[in-house]
């Protein structure tokens, strides 16, 4: 018999087995070859991920708003209600 893990059967995390755990009807015992994945699966998904193309950062500036040139005197005068005359 292999080592053993909790997952939760609720998402599917996984703990190190724990007698506590074990007696939550909320996980199940699993097995370890139930939890790590074959060595061939493991390379396969390494070899995928290897061929995929860097994602680009895309910096470019050109949807920044330019500012207001102008603000309304209502506004200008709302904002400057407290300041010192």
């Amino acid at each position: 018999m292999g080592k053993r893990y909790i997952r939760v059967r609720k998402d599917g995390f996984i703990y190190d087995y724990n007698e506590y755990l074990a007696r939550n009807p909320a996980c199940e015992v699993v097995e370890e070859a139930e939890v790590i994945p074959p060595q061939e699966v493991v390379e396969e998904i390494v070899a995928k991920r290897r061929g995929r193309p860097k994602a680009a950062l895309d910096l470019s500036t050109a949807d920044i708003p330019e500012p207001p040139i102008h603000t309304p005197p209502e506004l200008a005068a709302d904002a400057a209600r407290k300041w010192p005359k």
